[in-house]
């Protein structure tokens, strides 16, 4: 039987390899804008950071839901006024939050939080507790890596990725919620109205896409009415038929030949220009 008292030994399971070339490729990478958000700063100048949900969502993909664990090593609290009227409370306190990994790696950063004006006690030492907390555990965080906080702090980054749109997402859907089985119809009539949305989307651009298809291979239909066919004579011809229009004339001004009339010599005539 164990002994209550006896501090527990850490499991160590030692990474290979492999998985520390993969952690150091993921951890490496730095955040896409959508992970991102933002507040006033003292200066006016908006202050980026990540949301706690998102840190631990990350640290989840990261090194695994078992693969992570954070520690409390110290509360301190650094001053309690209170209002001798009002009983109005001003708190700050400061927590150390060590994160340790499945093979014994840790990082420990502090945290700090506060709160004026509170109406209780028990109610500022649940918000700064907190508060401190959770700022501890995403510093001690981000000196894992990139991807886990640390490239905020690179100026010329933020200042990049900031400009970037984000984009709206994957839409929300019920069937991406973890139900009670007393909902089980519900969730499976969501999934299937999901599915024929979604098959109405893909037949719809396949018709498109079928039309578009059409519409490349038939030509372009323009007016059906057909424009008269205009021929530009080359220069040099123009030049042959004044010239023959001008002998023409000068042979009508002669004498016509004895035994032809007009119409015969007129044949003449177009036989030489060529018809």
């Amino acid at each position: 039987m164990s002994n209550p008292f006896e501090e527990q030994k850490t499991h160590i399971s030692a990474y290979t390899a492999d998985e520390i070339q993969l952690l150091g490729h993921k951890l490496e990478k730095k955040l896409g804008p959508e992970y991102l958000s933002s507040r006033p700063g003292p200066s006016g100048q908006p202050v980026h950071y990540i949301a706690a949900d998102k840190v631990i969502a990350l640290a989840n993909d990261v090194f695994g839901f078992n693969g992570w664990s954070s520690s409390i090593q110290n509360i301190q609290v650094d001053y309690v006024d209170e209002h001798p009227s009002t009983n109005r409370v001003n708190i700050g306190i400061s927590v150390v939050v060590r994160v340790t990994l499945r093979d014994g790696t840790f990082h420990e950063d502090i945290g700090y939080g506060q709160i004026e004006n509170a109406k209780s006690k028990g109610q500022a030492f649940e918000k700064t507790k907190k508060e401190a907390t959770t700022d501890a555990m995403k510093r001690a965080l981000r000196h894992f890596g990139n991807v886990l906080g640390n490239c905020i702090y690179d100026k010329d980054y933020v200042k990049k990725v900031t400009k970037i749109k984000v984009g709206t997402g994957r839409a929300w859907e019920l069937v991406d919620l973890h139900r009670h089985g007393d909902f089980k119809e519900e969730v499976e009539a969501a999934a299937a109205a999901a599915a024929d949305v979604a098959a109405q989307v893909q037949q719809k651009q396949q018709k498109q896409q079928r039309q578009q298809s059409l519409d490349q291979r038939q030509p372009q239909q323009g007016n059906n009415s057909v424009a008269p066919m205009v021929t530009t004579m080359p220069v040099q011809n123009r030049q042959a038929a004044r010239q023959a229009a001008a002998c023409r004339e000068s042979m009508r001004s002669e004498e016509i030949p004895a035994g032809q009339t007009n119409a015969e010599f007129d044949d003449f005539l177009g036989a030489m220009d060529g018809g």
